[in-house]
């Protein structure tokens, strides 16, 4: 093959690459949506490969949407979409499974969205947190409240720990067993301590942080403490409040 041959294959290669971008094909949870233009929605999606990502669902919103249900916040999806950008393009939407959850579990299901959306960074993947995500989907098709209760801050907590900003239930600051009848002071980036507090610390007794660690919390008071320290961990995590933090305040 001459130069101007060779020359030619490759100019045909490169133009070839530019018209058909790669593909990416995964599973994804639909975290929020808003609308773009008049005819489609821009996405943002939880996905089991890619992390956090944003996509633009053209025509989702007109008559000809080839999307079916991208809007429910309860369905997972095998999706796929195309783009080097920060804002990929959505090409196909497939339902795997939509999950029965409605009521008020579907209120924790939107806090769990923003649990996602606010403190995962974009693309980065996290296949444990979305595999336990979809396990919490199905706590919340199938459990009693009570269930669901202590499962929604084993699930921030492990959320807390996967994100690197883990802290011990089972032993104070100074790596001392924690002691039921003693009363401990939190602090997320210092965990539990029986040192004097200062206005920053959380109160909590010894057996409430124990029976945490054992999923034994049945009093409202533990609840409302356990509940107070999950979110003082988020909140110090995230450098803002959630919208969705007052769930099982009654």
């Amino acid at each position: 093959m001459d130069k101007r041959c060779q020359q030619t294959e490759k100019v045909w290669i490169w133009s070839r690459s530019l018209k058909s971008p790669k593909i990416n094909e995964t599973q994804a949870l639909l975290l929020h949506t808003r609308k773009y233009s008049e005819t489609s929605l821009i996405c943002e999606l939880f996905s089991k490969d890619l992390g956090r990502v944003s996509v633009i669902a053209k025509g989702a919103r007109s008559k000809k949407n080839k999307f079916q249900n991208i809007a429910a916040p309860n369905i997972l999806a095998n999706i796929t979409f195309s783009g080097k950008s920060d804002l990929k393009t959505l090409t196909t939407w497939e339902e795997i499974k939509f999950f029965k959850i409605s009521g008020r579990n579907l209120k924790i299901l939107l806090y769990l969205h923003e649990l996602i959306f606010k403190l995962l960074e974009k693309e980065d993947k996290q296949e444990n947190i979305f595999n336990a995500v979809i396990d919490f989907y199905k706590v919340l098709e199938t459990s009693e409240t009570k269930v669901i209760e202590i499962s929604l801050r084993q699930f921030e907590y492990y959320l807390i720990c996967e994100l690197g900003y883990g802290f011990n239930f089972h032993c104070d600051d100074s790596g001392k067993k924690i002691i039921a009848d003693k009363e401990y002071f939190f602090h997320p980036s210092q965990g539990f301590t029986l040192g004097p507090p200062n206005n920053d610390f959380l109160k909590v007794s010894g057996i409430d942080i124990i029976n945490f660690s054992e999923r034994k919390i049945t009093s409202a008071t533990a609840r409302a403490n356990i509940k107070k320290i999950m979110q003082f961990a988020i909140i110090n995590i995230a450098e803002r409040p959630l919208n969705a933090g007052g769930i099982f305040n009654d």
